[in-house]
């Protein structure tokens, strides 16, 4: 396009506006001071300055918990773009952060940067929070209106146990006692829930919730934890790691607690559900009964078992009969064994006139003179009887 000798203004202001965009000057931060200041259809119009160079601003629909004002020095994110009609270069501001914090806003942005790698602001760590907590700690200055406001709205909107972490905000050693409060709080076993809060506050006031400490001890805690710091514009460190992040304290116990109203609304409700599917369910049943009852199976029963009993009785009959076969049968079988039993009885050996012979004194069998001494008595079974006798002598064979 250059190699051209003579171009028109809006061809240059084009060219120029590519060139720039190609750059992709997105959400970057530039630190300065506020001059030419002015308001105009409710969006901020200002020049961006330092000891060398000049830069022009817009900031469209702001939401800023202040009002710039020229002199102040600032760093603002946003946007480089070209304005084609005015032939300039400009910032399309997103947000603007006060005070001569530049030092510690490349602090925040190194640690941001270095947790963020590390992980600790994946969502796949997030907790989620109970639908209804029996106790919820707060760590908080207990002066502050962050827990005025948290008991007001728990209060109202379904009251639960509050169990107060006091602990300094901000200034030297704030850090500290933030952290060794969430860690306190994770060794109890009666709370449910975290709520790190705190009032708004310069971006130095709101510094200690920028520390590494505070931010690994909401990470490893084992209880879920709301974090509402600063104004609804304020980010912190903290907030990115933390399960949930509110934009006050109110909404923070919001978040908390559920509305007492709506859960008995919908407990009616779903009360009225189960008693009208409950209902259907009745009514379902009665009409299938009724279907059943009218079937033949249920009108006529005796139809269906009449010939099941003829056939029923055959089987008996038939079976009785078996029965008394096999009774006559096994009746055979017993007198046969009686007599085989009967003939091979002692007995009868008896009535042949042979005899059998006991000692007294152990009712043992004498079956050889050996088996008893002189004097011995012994007793001796005939077919009619028995008789004592007492050995005289003895010879063997």
């Amino acid at each position: 396009m250059l190699k051209r000798k003579i171009f028109t203004v809006s061809e240059i202001s084009s060219h120029i506006k590519e060139i720039i965009e190609k750059e992709e000057l997105t959400n970057i931060w530039i630190e300065g001071e506020i001059s030419n200041f002015r308001q105009a259809i409710g969006h901020y119009y200002f020049d961006l300055k330092d000891e060398k160079a000049v830069i022009k601003c817009v900031m469209f629909s702001p939401s800023l918990p202040f009002t710039p004002k020229n002199g102040m020095k600032v760093i603002v994110k946003g946007d480089i773009r070209v304005y084609e009609r005015k032939g300039y270069y400009q910032i399309y501001v997103k947000d603007i952060k006060v005070g001569g914090v530049g030092e510690l806003f490349i602090r925040f942005l190194e640690l941001k940067e270095k947790l963020e790698k590390e992980g600790l602001f994946d969502e796949k760590h997030k907790k989620s929070l109970p639908k209804i907590p029996s106790t919820i700690g707060v760590v908080t200055s207990p002066n502050g209106a962050a827990i005025r406001d948290i008991q007001n709205v728990i209060s109202r909107r379904f009251p639960v146990r509050i169990l107060l972490a006091p602990v300094r905000v901000q200034g030297e050693g704030a850090a500290e006692e933030v952290a060794r409060a969430i860690k306190i709080l994770n060794m109890r076993n009666d709370v449910d829930l975290i709520i790190v809060a705190r009032g708004g506050g310069s971006w130095e006031d709101l510094w200690a919730f920028n520390e590494e400490k505070v931010a690994r001890a909401i990470f490893e805690s084992k209880l879920p934890i709301i974090t509402a710091i600063g104004h609804e514009t304020d980010y912190t460190i903290a907030d990115f790691v933390a399960d949930r992040r509110a934009p006050t304290p109110s909404a923070a116990a919001e978040l908390a607690v559920p509305e007492r109203a709506k859960i008995e609304e919908g407990i009616e409700e779903l009360a009225r559900r189960m008693e009208a599917a409950m209902r259907r369910r009745i009514d379902e049943g009665v009409a299938r009964m009724e279907r059943l009852l009218k079937r033949k199976t249920f009108m006529y029963p005796f139809e269906l078992i009449y010939d099941k009993i003829a056939e029923y009785e055959k089987v008996a009959e038939r079976l009785v009969k078996a029965g008394e076969e096999r009774v006559k049968r096994l009746r055979q079988h017993l007198a046969m064994l009686e007599r085989s039993i009967e003939a091979m009885s002692p007995y009868k050996v008896l009535e042949r006139g042979y005899s059998i012979c006991f000692r007294v004194k152990d009712n043992k069998i004498f079956s050889s003179v050996d088996d008893a001494d002189v004097g011995d008595e012994i007793r001796v079974v005939v077919k009619d009887g028995e008789a004592i006798c007492r050995m005289e002598s003895k010879r063997k064979k």
